[in-house]
């Protein structure tokens, strides 16, 4: 593995949901595993055999992961903004580096362990939830946590957005305090004059050529009898894309990666996707870029 040697004793791992987990990481004879909170991540996904997931390194052993479902699906993430029980398993975003560098410097950071490979059984689908391992905002003054600042915001945009009949994603998570600004100032501008729905692109709709439709916009406005759709730009270009349902949602699929490289998007930009027409289904896409161009 061409990055082995600066993997420390763990590893970050961030889903595609936003949420950020922290597991042991182990390697010996060659080999390299996650070990502890491994388990734990995989309870909370329920990820169960024929499950296979798509790791990308960054650096400094941290991982964004995509998990796909045995019918080839991304899944569908789970929604939760509870706080954690156990106030040990959360992560603080500005300590990931100051802890791995600690350990570095310690020298305690050998990898090379005769410790035995941590063994675990896969899931099952109706297996319990453990408490996920949540990123723990700042806190205030007087020590009260302001994840629920961050939820009431959440709440606002969806509602900004829906009284426009505006559709968002529930798993969607702000990723940063100046996505939010950008994300409240386009709901104030847009004025769509039919239902559609926003999709703010994350490395998953890039890597797994597939997305998910907010439910509240798919359940509304189509039927479980439709198989594609077209989308069309701006200067008129249009794409067939299929869509597919599945456990009461539904996603794009043939034909959505070609929209994506077409338009050459990329992660942080914004979809809006308005029903021009409701036989021949028809979304009208408006782009605005990351970048502001």
């Amino acid at each position: 593995m061409k990055f082995r040697n600066e993997l420390s004793t763990f590893a970050t791992i961030i889903a595609s949901d936003g949420r950020v987990w922290r597991v042991g990481l182990s390697k010996n004879e060659g080999m390299i595993w996650f070990d502890d909170g491994w388990q734990d991540f995989m309870e909370y996904y329920s990820i169960c055999i024929g499950y296979f997931l798509v790791f990308e390194y960054e650096k400094r052993s941290n991982f964004h992961v995509i998990i796909f479902d045995t019918s080839t699906f991304e899944v569908s993430y789970p929604y939760n903004f509870e706080k954690p029980k156990k106030e040990e398993n959360l992560i603080h975003h500005d300590e990931i580096e100051k802890e791995e560098d600690y350990r570095n410097q310690k020298g305690s950071a050998n990898l090379d362990s005769s410790r035995s490979r941590h063994e675990c059984e896969m899931p099952s689908k109706n297996c319990k939830m453990e408490e996920p391992v949540q990123v723990k905002t700042d806190t205030t003054d007087n020590g009260e946590d302001e994840h629920p600042t961050q939820i009431t915001d959440l709440h606002k945009l969806k509602a900004l957005l829906e009284d426009k009949r505006i559709f968002l994603s529930r798993n969607y998570n702000f990723s940063s305090a100046k996505e939010k600004e950008r994300l409240f100032t386009l709901a104030r501008s847009l004025k769509p004059r039919n239902p559609s729905f926003m999709i703010v692109l994350w490395p998953s709709h890039l890597y797994s050529h597939t997305v998910y439709l907010p439910a509240k916009f798919a359940n509304k406005y189509l039927t479980h009898d439709i198989e594609g759709i077209k989308v069309r730009a701006s200067n008129g270009r249009e794409w067939p894309v299929r869509i597919g349902w599945k456990n009461s949602g539904c996603n794009a699929l043939r034909g959505w990666s070609k929209f994506l490289n077409d338009m050459k998007l990329k992660t942080g930009d914004i979809c809006v996707f308005e029903l021009i027409r409701t036989e021949d289904l028809l979304l009208e896409v408006s782009v605005f870029k990351e970048s502001g161009k």
